[in-house]
């Protein structure tokens, strides 16, 4: 009988261990997959820091074919003219007088991934499941993070990143030495500055293929990138000198190029909202490494923009009438296939960006969602904010 109740005992006791684990893994599960991570320790690292959107299907996601758009919703045509619908992918068909008819902004809203992108944010935050999948979320790793700045418990007033070439050393050098007297101007406004640069391009050198296009890379940028052809090791060697001596380096998986700017902006973004907290950080600045820093005007400025505003709101120089540039002798060039249509939206101009930090989370989800290769950085941050309702305030200052 007692032999019995010991093998009774045991089962209950094995059984409870199943459901406690079961449960627990259940919990581990909805609690971990949202973005962004609860803390950065919870970020998976196995040499490279990934920072791809953790996004979970509610399993009743299939393959689903690419929108379809009826012409006369996005082009002023009579009915009598209505043809069959068409994909984003079979916009760059239509003849270029069509363009002149285009709708806007209705046109914009084909920018791929068509989905309920604001709702897919709110859920991907809260952990839950989503209907649709992102098409773009790449694995977007970053190899070498600050432990000055969004580290710990360390506050700062302004999280400054700065968008730098990995061969910039003079750039950045520069850049140290001009934010040295100005936090030294403010001692009581606490600044945290990062460079965020990605990896040496193999090979190649200033030549590039955009879309069909030989492409040459001129000016100091393309000087730079031909001298270092073959010469990798040297530039890593000299960039872990770099984050050896500063620890003022934000090291992305990529290569670096002009035309990979919105791989790195995906991934400051990425930065920013898995490392950063948001309710001791308030204000994040993203520039290039050849403008500077004002400190006392950054300082009026948020100290006269009210602070709901600040949080959720994308301030800089705002573009509001840009027309696509076709022209693919230039480094802005941008292909019909990349944008068909002839007038951009609205977007913060690329040297220098505010972004609340109620909107960084959802630009970093976002960001899994929208589609970018060689589209600029900051025609892409403007896409986003359109379809996330973020607001897009021009400050000149």
């Amino acid at each position: 009988m007692c032999r019995r109740c010991f093998k009774l005992l045991l089962l209950c006791i094995f059984s409870f261990i199943f459901l406690l684990l079961f449960f627990a893994n259940k919990h581990q599960d909805s609690f971990t997959c949202k973005w962004p991570p609860e803390r950065p320790v919870s970020i998976p690292f196995k040499g490279t820091f990934d920072l791809t959107i953790c996004v979970r299907s509610n399993g009743e996601v299939s393959k689903q074919p690419p929108p379809k758009y009826s012409l006369t919703k996005l082009f002023r045509i009579p009915e009598t003219e209505k043809k069959e619908p068409v994909t984003f992918d079979d916009l760059v068909n239509l003849p270029a007088e069509m363009w002149k008819k285009a709708r806007y902004p209705e046109i914009y809203w084909t920018y791929p991934q068509d989905v309920p992108l604001k709702s897919i944010v709110k859920r991907i935050k809260k952990g839950e499941t989503v209907d649709h999948m992102p098409n773009y979320n790449f694995p977007i790793g970053v190899l070498k993070s600050s432990k000055l700045i969004c580290s710990g418990n360390k506050e700062h007033d302004l999280i400054i990143v700065v968008k730098s070439a990995v061969l910039g050393w003079q750039a950045r050098e520069s850049f140290r030495t001009f934010m040295r007297i100005e936090t030294q101007r403010h001692p009581d406004f606490k600044v945290g500055c990062v460079f965020s640069v990605g990896l040496p391009r193999e090979k190649g050198g200033r030549l590039f293929n955009r879309d069909g296009h030989r492409f040459i890379l001129k000016g100091s940028a393309g000087d730079l990138m031909e001298a270092n052809v073959g010469k990798n090791e040297q530039v890593i060697s000299n960039l872990s000198r770099e984050i050896e001596q500063y620890d003022d380096i934000l090291l992305g998986n990529y290569e670096d190029t002009y035309f990979n700017l919105t791989w790195r902006t995906v991934t400051n973004l990425r930065w920013i909202s898995a490392f950063c907290d948001k309710k001791r950080h308030h204000n994040f600045m993203l520039i290039d490494d050849d403008h500077r820093v004002n400190l006392s005007m950054v300082i009026d400025f948020l100290k006269n923009t009210p602070q709901s505003e600040k949080r959720r709101s994308i301030f800089g120089y705002i573009v509001t009438t840009e027309e696509a540039g076709r022209d693919p002798t230039k480094k802005w060039f941008i292909s019909r296939r990349e944008l068909p249509w002839n007038k951009v939206h609205p977007f913060p101009n690329g040297f220098s960006q505010f972004i609340g930090a109620d909107v960084v989370d959802d630009l970093a989800i976002a960001s899994a969602y929208t589609k970018y290769n060689y589209f600029p950085e900051d025609l892409y941050l403007g896409i986003m904010a359109l379809k996330l309702d973020i607001s897009l305030r021009n400050e000149t200052s």
